[in-house]
């Protein structure tokens, strides 16, 4: 029987779950950015917020060192409740948020916390900066897409002259997607 691969991080000996990595070096790379077990001081990324962002003048991306967002954005806690440091740097120089608005990052970078690069946006400019940026997750990039942009073009024509139910029964797809395809509801973005 084969040995098990370990966690390549020395002295640890627990099994590797992903990448090489044991589970919990795993979930602290995801969360902090680092595998070290190291303590962040209390109160050092408050410290970091009101010293170093909200005084930075430097144009490039000011990365936050600290906690992390499961989706790469930095996190704070501030009155005993998680925060995300965009939102809070945002608030800090533009003002409470507008109905419904993000902090949108210019840079593209969601561990960016300059506050050069962060402003108030609505849901869709802040979708049209990710797709500038390339950090978009539509169509084949999406986790749940089970249909190649070949695919969704072979459906446009097939529309032309086949029921939609047998196209569906062909690419596996419910056939109500197959007609969103077909009128551009769905993929509206990809060129034929």
């Amino acid at each position: 029987m084969a040995d098990k691969s370990v966690c390549k991080i020395e002295g640890c000996g627990k099994p590797a779950k992903v990448r090489g990595l044991c589970s919990g070096h795993y979930y602290r790379l995801r969360r902090r950015g680092t595998t070290e077990a190291a303590q962040t001081p209390k109160g050092e990324p408050a410290r970091f917020l009101r010293d170093v962002v909200f005084n930075s003048a430097q144009d490039e991306c000011l990365t936050w060192p600290y906690n992390r967002h499961d989706h790469g954005y930095g996190m704070i806690w501030l009155d005993g409740k998680p925060a995300r440091v965009c939102r809070v740097v945002c608030a800090h120089f533009h003002g409470d948020p507008p109905e419904g608005a993000h902090a949108a990052h210019s840079c593209g970078n969601p561990i960016c916390c300059n506050p050069r690069h962060i402003r108030w946006a609505s849901a869709s400019e802040n979708q049209m900066d990710r797709v500038q940026h390339g950090t978009h997750q539509r169509g084949e990039r999406h986790p749940n897409c089970s249909l190649s942009e070949d695919d969704v073009r072979r459906i446009r024509v097939l529309s032309r002259t086949m029921l939609h139910r047998d196209i569906a029964e062909m690419f596996g797809i419910h056939r109500m997607t197959v007609g969103k395809i077909a009128r551009r509801k769905a993929w509206a973005w990809l060129e034929d």
